[in-house]
């Protein structure tokens, strides 16, 4: 560290600055500054304009008996990449080992004390980034005007000082204390400042933060991504990502998003942040944030929302109510992709009553870092295909095991198949239909069990309509087609389905979904294929012959029916396929036990 002999103005070197007594200053670069090099030649330096303020500053320290002094403008040897890392990583902690911090406010002018306040706010040194840890890390700080006047000090000023920047009166008493302080709620500090350079706006809050990173100048707004990822690895503090974008609307077509990533793209976003606070309820398990390079990956805070997915955030805005308690925790809503997650509706805070959170078993996806605006569009035309599947029985006692295939791409919260848009997507239902018939229906000693055999199997995608030129998949028209098959059942057909589906044990499902695809669309006759709909299906059971409960049915037949219906919005096709079981056994059932029935399942 490089500080200034308070009585020669020469730059001396020092290993240890934790072994020297010095002065510091803070204040807001002019156009005329000295440099290091500048130093080495006194009589040159003196010319500059800047040169008053380290005189000044040497002077007060002098007058104190304190040796040294540092100043930004000239203590650092920026020529050296080296020494300007070191420098900016260890600045914090300079400051707040530094005797006393003189504030010089160059746009302040001297006036009556008791105006102090309006005035105070407007000085140009509370806008700037490199100030917001200037202001926080020393224990003792002098503001002089433009004049050099002392106007007060970080005590008698601090009404004025939290006032004006946000900060909590605790953090500027002790610089220790900051990190109890939410993520968010430090980002908001910075919400209103600006840098000179982008980068710098993530630079200046390594010491709010303790996190020290390399300098990479050119590398723009992957500054505040890098700051916010070094975060996330020293603290799991989830209000990290409780940043909004309320003027998203505002921006131009072509930059808008419906759809972000888990981080910020900078401290404005933060704004709403400043009352925010951490739920300290020593029941909640704290979540587990990792970084891989599809993204985060955070475990136990996602629950199911209606129609999308919350992650919450175990903070709230700053009210508390005396008789409910916590009037609303912070969650932010995602929608399901493919293979994670992804920001939307982040225009504003979104609240839910801590009961109504519930966590889920689901397993952890990631969320991107960052999404742009071209990756936005590509994502919510890749989320418009969509299959759902619902299942209606009037068979009494019926109950089915439904195995969806591909399994990572069923949506809980939507109750549909994501399928990206993919012009060959291909999926398949599996249903495994079994029924219990108490003793007292039945008439037997115990309850007799039954299953539907064939079981039915449901083979569903998409294709294009026409050959397209575009490069992009989810660019292309696409038309849904769906089908239901007997693999367990008579024919060429039925034969042809079983053998297909066998080979998942050996061959995985990629292969399976494609073989069925090519099948099914091999056999269509027409350009709009007319696939079966419609299977039957017998009751069997071990123990005894159903038939003679109803002898007017011939077998006990039940018939599956699938049809199919198009819902479709501006950002959604929704594919509905539905399929009902008709016509089994016709059994009475005594008016008592009326809530065995259960006609209609909708999964």
């Amino acid at each position: 560290m490089w500080l200034i002999n308070t009585t020669s103005l020469a730059l001396e070197f020092t290993e240890d600055p934790e072994t020297c007594i010095y002065a510091i200053l803070s204040h807001t670069w002019g156009d005329d500054e000295v440099g290091f090099q500048d130093m080495a030649n006194l009589e040159r330096a003196r010319k500059k304009q800047g040169f008053s303020k380290i005189e000044r500053t040497c002077q007060l320290a002098h007058d104190r008996n304190i040796e040294y002094a540092w100043v930004d403008t000239c203590c650092i040897d920026k020529s050296s990449s080296a020494e300007l890392t070191e420098a900016i990583n260890s600045m914090f902690r300079w400051y707040k080992q530094s005797h006393v911090c003189f504030v010089f406010l160059s746009d302040l002018l001297s006036f009556d004390s008791w105006r102090i306040g309006g005035y105070l706010r407007q000085c140009r040194w509370f806008t700037r980034g490199w100030t917001l840890q200037e202001l926080i890390a020393p224990e003792e700080i002098e503001f002089y005007d433009r004049g050099w006047n002392l106007i007060g000090t970080n005590d008698s000023l601090q009404g004025h000082l939290t006032e004006i920047t946000g900060i909590d009166a605790e953090i500027l008493n002790d610089s220790d204390m900051l990190q109890a302080v939410p993520v968010a709620r430090r980002m908001s500090w910075a919400a209103s400042r600006q840098t000179t350079r982008v980068e710098d706006l993530a630079y200046c809050m390594f010491g709010i933060f303790d996190v020290n990173l390399p300098l990479i100048y050119g590398e723009g707004q992957k500054a505040f991504i890098r700051l916010q990822e070094a975060i996330s690895r020293e603290n799991n503090d989830l209000s990290l990502f409780a940043w909004t974008c309320p003027n998203e609307r505002m921006l131009p077509l072509h930059r808008r998003r419906k759809f972000r990533g888990i981080l910020a793209e900078s401290p404005a976003e933060f704004r709403e942040c400043s009352g925010l606070q951490r739920i300290s309820d020593p029941g909640i398990i704290p979540a587990e944030v990792t970084i891989t390079n599809q993204g985060f990956r955070i475990r136990n805070m996602l629950s199911d929302g209606e129609g999308e997915y919350l992650l919450n955030l175990n903070c709230i805005a700053g009210s508390y109510d005396s008789v409910i308690g916590l009037t609303g925790t912070i969650v932010i809503r995602l929608a399901r992709t493919a293979h994670g997650y992804v920001r939307h509706q982040f225009s504003g805070h979104t609240f839910v009553h801590p009961s109504l959170v519930q966590k889920s078993a689901m397993s952890s996806l990631p969320i991107p870092k960052t999404i742009s605006p071209a990756e936005s569009q590509l994502i919510r035309s890749r989320l418009r295909h969509r299959f759902s599947f619902d299942f209606i029985a009037d068979v009494p006692f019926l109950e089915c095991e439904i195995q969806r295939k591909p399994l990572h791409l069923w949506d809980h919260a939507t109750k549909s198949f994501i399928t990206d848009g993919y012009e060959a997507f291909t999926g398949i239902i599996e249903i495994n239909a079994t029924g219990n018939i108490p003793k007292i229906i039945s008439g037997y000693e115990h309850d007799c069990t039954f299953r539907l055999d064939p079981m039915p199997v449901v083979i569903f995608g998409l294709e294009p309509v026409s050959i397209s030129n575009k490069s992009i998949d989810s660019g292309k028209e696409l038309k849904p087609w769906a089908g239901i098959y007997t693999p367990e059942g008579q024919g060429e057909t039925c034969r042809a389905i079983e053998k297909i589906l066998a080979q998942e044990k050996t061959h995985g499902f990629p292969h399976v979904a494609r073989k069925a695809r090519e099948f099914v669309l091999s056999r269509q006759d027409t350009p709009s294929p007319l696939l079966p709909r419609k299977c039957e299906h017998r009751a069997v059971s071990r123990t005894i012959n159903l038939s003679h409960l109803d002898p007017e049915k011939e077998g006990q037949v039940v018939e599956s029916v699938l049809s199919t219906y198009l819902e479709e919005t501006s950002d959604l096709s929704l594919y509905k396929m539905r399929l009902d079981f008709t016509r089994l056994l016709g059994l009475p059932v005594p008016p008592e036990d009326e809530t065995m029935w259960d006609s209609i399942r909708d999964l």
